[in-house]
């Protein structure tokens, strides 16, 4: 079915009645629900109802052992521990966990968080000189160093040791870290490969408190950091992160911390009701905003903050610095927008008046648009350095892949991916990527869809079916929240709102139900009140 906003239109299969017949004691929608996500048998669905699986060993996690023993030896003669993260809100997230974690142990800790526009992802050896000259015995990664094998060599010259805590894929290179923790390792034998850089940094902590259980009694304290970098790091919410979630989400509605609960206020998001929803739209960019305009130790420090003053300090910062972000990621999509051909097969758009810290976000902005893979880049000390985004159809980490020789450094996951070049190459890129986007298979794949659960009646919408579809969360990547259609519904009454939003209450649901259409003021001429329309949604309680 196509759209006012040209989506596609695919309402799921309909379980078998087989099925809702074997679970006759089960809510249909909720069935619906669970199937549609792959619990397509009895038994995986009680199983799902039955609620969270208990999280693994950390051990079984390769390397565990000997990052333990060692930082128990750092803990026991008080030796200086240097948590090496990275800049979005997992690596600050995790950071925090690990600092306060062996703090408690009794290790001497500070962090460094390089600067996303002249260091860049990852270790570099500007930081491993410097974190030497600080005096540090050993570097602990968060989110990060999987593929740093010179930067580890580096700091294994300077007589440190490093273990490294991440879940980036890796090369396959031996490395000199005295650990790798990655449930992502080629060599691992971790049962659950979708943790966030946070959950491998918290299963480091659950093994050392099984070892020093008087020094941190109550690691499920350190949950609500798990929750809010696994959230905003857009890991399945599946396995073991459905309960790191769930359980986060609580800890994070008491949590202890001045500077989450400031976040939450000046969001407009009170800690209180924290949800999913709440990090990915309004904990986790105020967070992200630092790296990307300023510097995430911003970041950092409001999570650790300890005095309510500093925080609301803190808080106001962010909040600034994401309304800046805000309006730099509009103009750079309208930049593009308006120069963008009419017959083109995906989005590729260079400046050097793109801030660094903005692409990213443009290409996401892009691809959800057009429906198309989105690169966008800019330059940076001589090269040129982009991300990408791509709709289901395209992996990008295969297709940049398969020009490697034109890049000086890639990397990412299908939807997701990140590139830096020579601005000599940039025209060969284009064209490569022009030739690979314009197979008959690939264009056929790509354009904006929108995929609904179920249809729903109009007057099954309401504050029981809302509770019943909650009780299926947390909801995030791989569990998506439900999305429904109602059909031939009246507009009632329709107003713009915000930046550029449609505001919208249709006649055939109650009067408490209000709907909103992001990015959609443009459409208010055609949805005037008594248009009969069929519509896609849904459900959340109003922020």
């Amino acid at each position: 079915m196509t759209t006012l906003s040209g989506a596609r239109w695919e309402i799921r299969p309909r379980a078998s009645k087989a099925l809702f017949d074997e679970l006759a004691d089960v809510p249909p929608l909720a069935l619906q629900v669970l199937h549609n996500r792959g619990y397509d048998s009895a038994s995986k669905i009680r199983e799902f109802l039955d609620g969270p699986a208990p999280p693994h060993d950390p051990y079984l996690l390769d390397g565990m052992d000997a990052a333990v023993a060692r930082l128990l030896v750092a803990a026991q003669k008080h030796q200086r521990v240097c948590v090496f993260a990275d800049y979005d809100v997992d690596g600050v997230s995790s950071a925090a966990l690990l600092l306060e974690a062996l703090e408690m142990l009794g290790c001497q800790v500070f962090a460094y968080i390089p600067d996303r526009l002249s260091e860049g992802y990852g270790l570099n050896a500007k930081a491993i000189d410097a974190i030497h000259a600080d005096a540090a015995h050993l570097i602990v990664t968060a989110d990060c160093g999987t593929n740093s094998h010179a930067e580890i060599a580096r700091a294994v010259n300077h007589g440190m040791d490093v273990i490294v805590t991440d879940h980036h894929i890796g090369d396959g290179a031996a490395s000199g870290a005295l650990a790798v923790l990655n449930p992502n390792r080629p060599s691992g034998g971790y049962p659950f490969g979708g943790l966030a850089g946070v959950g491998v940094a918290y299963k480091l902590v659950q093994a050392l408190a099984e070892e020093l259980p008087e020094r941190l009694p109550c690691p499920e304290e350190l949950l609500d950091l798990v929750a809010l970098g696994t959230v905003a790091d857009v890991v399945p919410i599946v396995d073991e992160n459905r309960g790191f979630v769930s359980e986060g989400l609580r800890a994070l509605r008491a949590t202890h911390r001045p500077g989450l609960r400031a976040l939450g206020e000046i969001a407009r998001r009170p800690l209180k009701e924290a949800d999913a929803n709440a990090i990915s739209f309004g904990y986790a960019p105020r967070l992200n905003a630092a790296g990307r305009l300023a510097h995430a130790q911003l970041a950092l420090e409001l999570l650790r903050a300890t005095h309510p003053v500093r925080a609301e300090e803190l808080a106001r910062q962010l909040d600034e610095l994401n309304t800046e972000r805000r309006q730099l990621t509009a103009d750079v999509v309208d930049d593009v927008q308006r120069n963008l051909p009419a017959d083109r097969a995906f989005v590729f758009a260079v400046s050097a008046d793109y801030p660094a810290g903005i692409v990213g976000l443009a290409a996401s902005k892009l691809a959800d648009q057009t429906g198309t893979p989105a690169f966008v880049a800019t330059w940076v000390n001589g090269r040129i350095r982009g991300s990408a985004r791509a709709p289901a159809g395209v992996n990008l980490s295969d297709l940049l892949g398969g020009h490697a020789d034109l890049l000086e450094s890639w990397g990412g996951h299908a939807a997701a991916a990140g590139f830096t070049l020579h601005p000599d190459r940039l025209e060969e890129l284009r064209t490569a990527l022009e030739h690979d986007l314009a197979r008959v298979d690939v264009r056929a794949a790509l354009a904006p869809r929108i995929q609904a659960d179920c249809r729903l009646y109009p007057r099954s919408i309401t504050w029981d079916t809302y509770q019943l579809l909650e009780s299926l969360g947390p909801y995030g990547e791989s569990h998506e929240q439900p999305r429904f259609v109602v059909e031939n519904v009246s507009v009632g009454q329709t107003r713009v709102v915000g930046n550029d939003h449609l505001a919208m209450r249709f006649t055939e649901l109650g009067p408490d139900i209000d709907s909103i259409w992001f990015g959609a003021a443009g459409f208010a001429e055609e949805l005037r009140p008594g248009r009969r329309v069929d519509a896609a949604f849904r459900l959340n309680l109003r922020s």
